[in-house]
C-alpha cells in the first residue's frame, strides 16, 4: 500500500491525538513550507467556504474550524498521490485527480439541483472515492481489455480479488482515516445496500463526470447510473445535463485558480 507524505502523515498523527494541540500542529506544518503550501492552495478552494486563499494556516484553521480543517488535510494528504500516472486504468499524470475533484464538485451540483445545501462531508469522500485505483492499477496493467458484457468492478475482481471501492477503503483504514470516509468509498459502487446518504451523491457525481469525459481512462464508459438510485433522487435527464453543466464549468474555472495558487 503507498504511504502518506511523511508531513501529512504526521500533521493527520497529530489532529488524532487525544490532547490536541492546535498551536503545536500549525507550527509543525509552517516548518513543512511544501506541504504548507499544498494545503493553502486547497484551503482556498470553494468547498471550504472561502473566496480566497487564506494568507496562512492560523487563518485557515480559524476560518474552518477543527472539523472542516480535519477534512481538508485529508484530502491535500491524499492528492499527490492522486495526481500521479496509474497505467493499469489508462489514467496519464494529474487524471486521477482532476476525476476526483470534478465528482466532488458535482456532488455539489446534485444538492444544489435539489434545493439542498451542499455537504462537505460528501465534497470530501468525492475527492478520495477513487483512491483504490492507485492500489489495483499494477494488477490490471497486464490485463487484456474486458469484454464489452463484462463490468470493469468484475474484471478489478477477477484481477485482484476485490474491485478499487474496496481497495481503498482499505486503504484509508491503513491510513486510520474516519470511519465514515472509509464507509463512503467502499460503498460507492453499490450504494443500495446502505442507508449514508453519502455514497449515492458519490455514485450519481461519479457517473455524471465519466459521462462528460473527465478521467475516465479505460473504465470510463463502462458504469452507468443505477436505475433505484436515480429513482431515489428523482433526477431527469434535464437535472442531469444541467448539473453536468455546470460541473464543467466550475471545474475548469477551480483548475485555473489552482493553478494560479500554486503559481504563488
Amino acid at each position: 500500500m503507498p504511504a502518506l507524505p511523511t508531513a501529512a502523515a504526521r500533521t493527520l498523527q497529530m489532529l488524532r491525538h487525544a490532547r490536541l494541540e492546535v498551536p503545536r500542529v500549525l507550527r509543525f506544518m509552517e516548518s513543512e513550507s511544501e506541504w504548507a503550501h499544498q494545503v493553502l492552495a486547497l484551503a482556498g478552494l470553494f468547498a471550504w467556504g472561502r473566496v480566497r486563499s487564506p494568507e496562512n494556516l492560523a487563518e485557515a484553521f480559524a476560518h474552518l474550524g477543527f472539523k472542516r480543517f480535519h477534512q481538508l488535510i485529508s484530502v491535500a494528504a491524499v492528492a499527490p498521490i492522486l495526481r500521479e500516472p496509474v497505467q493499469g486504468y489508462g489514467l496519464a499524470q494529474g487524471e486521477l485527480w482532476d476525476h476526483s475533484l470534478a465528482v466532488a464538485i458535482a456532488t455539489r451540483e446534485i444538492l444544489l439541483e435539489k434545493g439542498l445545501r451542499p455537504c462537505l462531508e460528501a465534497f470530501t469522500a468525492a475527492c478520495l472515492h477513487d483512491v483504490g485505483k492507485v492500489v489495483l492499477g499494477s494488477a490490471l496493467e497486464s490485463e487484456p481489455e474486458p469484454a464489452e458484457d463484462i463490468s470493469f468492478e468484475e474484471a478489478e475482481l477477477g484481477a485482484a480479488g476485490m474491485d478499487h471501492s474496496e481497495a481503498g477503503a482499505l486503504l484509508l483504514e491503513h491510513w486510520r482515516m474516519p470511519p465514515w470516509l472509509v464507509m463512503a468509498v467502499r460503498s460507492h459502487h453499490a450504494p443500495l445496500g446502505c442507508s449514508f446518504l453519502i455514497p449515492d451523491l458519490i455514485h450519481l457525481a461519479d457517473a455524471i463526470c465519466l459521462s462528460v469525459g473527465v478521467g475516465g481512462g479505460r473504465d470510463g464508459f463502462r458504469h452507468r447510473i443505477c436505475p433505484t438510485v436515480a429513482e431515489r433522487w428523482n433526477v431527469s435527464r434535464g437535472s442531469l445535463e444541467r448539473i453536468a453543466s455546470r460541473t464543467v464549468d466550475t471545474f475548469e474555472e477551480v483548475k485555473r485558480s489552482m493553478i494560479d495558487g500554486e503559481r504563488r
